[in-house]
């Protein structure tokens, strides 16, 4: 039985931190002079709320934080004037009233202090002031919500995810021939297919949230890094309403955060440099998130400085600038501060994306800026995948990284590697079984290849044949088998098979490495290696560890 304590607790946390957002963002407004005329009652009201559920809760350092910050609201609303040295308490409290929601204790012993003092010089009228005209309140737009616990969310998902499985073993055994000759027959199953299309879409919609779950803290911490570094930056967030799968927009937070620091840190100049370059003394950085297809793209971008000619060179030789950004020690800092400088952050984040199956990239012009460019799947649980076979093992690829599929007729060798040229760009040749460490036959004559695009890289990855266009369910093999490395996960497809879902990041890396054979070789006698006998209960499991071994 749930128990409605920690029910209304959980409750009270979601809207206590959007009350905290909405305080953040009207504080930087009046800090940067462009607050709407109701920012002062707006603010009021969020702290008047916040208090008010913290005390029918029983939380008293959140009541009697958020009650201080109402009484300087008051004395602000008494003045019809805003003191900017006001601002900064006000965050302050701001960001210990996260910490105590959250279970946090703050050691913010003087700030109950400082805000009452504040608070007193309001009314002494001894604090300069920005007058604001308070407008009157506005009734909020009625709208219906329900609350569901994210857990009920990723079951209805997997259901939804083992009825794809269902139906496309049903059609396995059904036959496409049998399917065509009977037209009820043929007739139910588009029927069905589209009913589940409807029913998947909506499943996987509920797991989404907007991009802007995330962005209310990030002005804050923009406005705190900007003035670490002694920079004027504003920050421009478009696209909040792009909705992202739960899972990685809540490990987006720390990534988007580094990334920001670097905007800032290493691209932005001071005031005075931007001034000397005919630029304005406020930098702008912009953060914006945009859905392309099945795919999200997440940009960083400022108009800072870009990164040095030399550094461009070098990316071109290697194939990507994001490649040698997040090389381990890099960095394009000129000193080392608390900020920037020592080479770490930017291939965390890369890391990161590539997990989910995403890619980074990144471009910049020197004197103008840089754009930094996370791709990131739409939806986790289903994706599309290209379907091939190398050494009678299905894999899947991303079909967001799939650029075409080629038959490999004439190989040519660039600096001792294999490679094609389409349209008159070459592009590097690897046999599947190398860029995964597999051993499998020679391949064929005319063997089919797959162009895969990753992070500005692309390869041509030659197997025995082409499967097909196949929608999968993404099934997880780190608690399997945690040392399989270039892996997204698996899925089980409608024969029964087993299929491994490629990371095309990996692929695009690996393909770096020289060739162990001739991808247009004849065939050959395949030496067998020893047996290994895998004891499991579980037939899915059974197979999945055999297909990766």
């Amino acid at each position: 039985m749930t128990d409605p304590t920690a029910e209304f607790l959980e409750l009270f946390r979601d809207e206590a931190n959007q009350r905290l957002d909405n305080m953040v963002d009207t504080l930087l407004a009046v800090e940067a002079g462009r607050a709407e005329p109701d920012a002062i009652d707006g603010l009021f009201r969020d702290a008047h709320t916040i208090k008010g559920g913290a005390g029918m809760l029983e939380l008293e350092d959140v009541r009697s934080l958020a009650h201080a910050v109402e009484d300087v609201l008051q004395g602000v609303r008494d003045s019809g004037s805003f003191p900017p040295e006001l601002v900064d308490p006000l965050l302050r409290a701001a960001d210990a009233l996260r910490d105590h929601v959250a279970g946090e204790a703050p050691g913010s012993p003087d700030l109950l202090d400082e805000l009452a003092s504040s608070r007193a010089n309001l009314l002494t009228g001894s604090a300069p002031a920005v007058a604001l005209e308070a407008a009157p309140a506005v009734a909020p737009a009625e709208r219906r919500a329900i609350r569901v616990p994210p857990q009920k969310i990723d079951r209805l998902l997997d259901l939804v995810g083992e009825t794809v499985l269902h139906r496309r073993r049903l059609e396995h055994v059904l036959g496409e021939e049998r399917i065509s000759a009977d037209e009820a027959v043929s007739d139910e199953l588009d029927l069905g297919e589209r009913l589940f299309d409807e029913l998947k879409d909506a499943a996987i919609k509920m797991r989404t949230l907007p991009f802007s779950t995330i962005t209310g803290p990030l002005p804050r911490a923009v406005r705190d890094i900007a003035a670490a570094e002694g920079k004027d930056v504003e920050l421009v967030v478009t696209g909040g309403e792009t909705e992202l799968d739960r899972v990685i927009l809540e490990s987006l937070s720390e990534p988007l955060v580094h990334l920001l620091r670097n905007a800032i840190g290493h691209g932005v100049e001071p005031a005075r440099e931007r001034k000397r370059a005919g630029k304005p003394e406020r930098a702008t950085v912009e953060l914006r998130a945009e859905q392309r297809g099945g795919s999200i793209e997440i940009v960083v971008s400022d108009d800072g400085r870009g990164v040095s000619p030399e550094v461009l060179a070098e990316a071109k030789s290697v194939g990507s600038l994001a490649d040698v950004l997040a090389r381990a020690g890099f960095s394009t800092a000129e000193e080392v501060t608390d900020l920037s400088g020592r080479g770490v952050g930017f291939d965390a984040v890369k890391r990161h994306v590539e997990s989910f199956g995403g890619t980074v990239e990144a471009r910049s012009e020197p004197g103008k800026g840089t754009e930094i460019i996370l791709v990131l799947p739409l939806a986790l649980a289903l994706i599309e995948v290209l379907l091939v076979e190398r050494g009678n093992q299905a894999f899947g690829i991303p079909l967001a990284s799939v650029e075409e599929a080629i038959a490999v007729e004439d190989a040519l060798t660039l600096e001792g590697k294999a490679a094609l040229e389409l349209r008159g760009r070459s592009v590097s040749l690897a046999d599947l079984a190398d860029l995964i460490g597999a051993s499998s036959p020679a391949l064929p004559l005319r063997a089919p290849a797959i162009v895969v695009t990753s992070g500005g890289r692309r390869v041509a990855a030659a197997c025995d044949r082409l499967i097909g266009e196949d929608e999968v369910v993404v099934k997880p093999i780190g608690a399997l088998l945690p040392s399989a490395r270039g892996y997204l996960g698996a899925a089980i497809l409608g024969d029964g098979r087993i299929a491994l879902l490629l990371d095309p990041a990996s692929l695009s890396r690996r393909a770096t490495s020289p060739p162990k054979r001739a991808v247009s070789a004849p065939e050959k006698p395949v030496r067998r290696g020893p047996k290994v006998l895998v004891v499991e209960d579980s037939y899915t499991v059974r197979e999945l560890q055999r297909s990766i071994l």
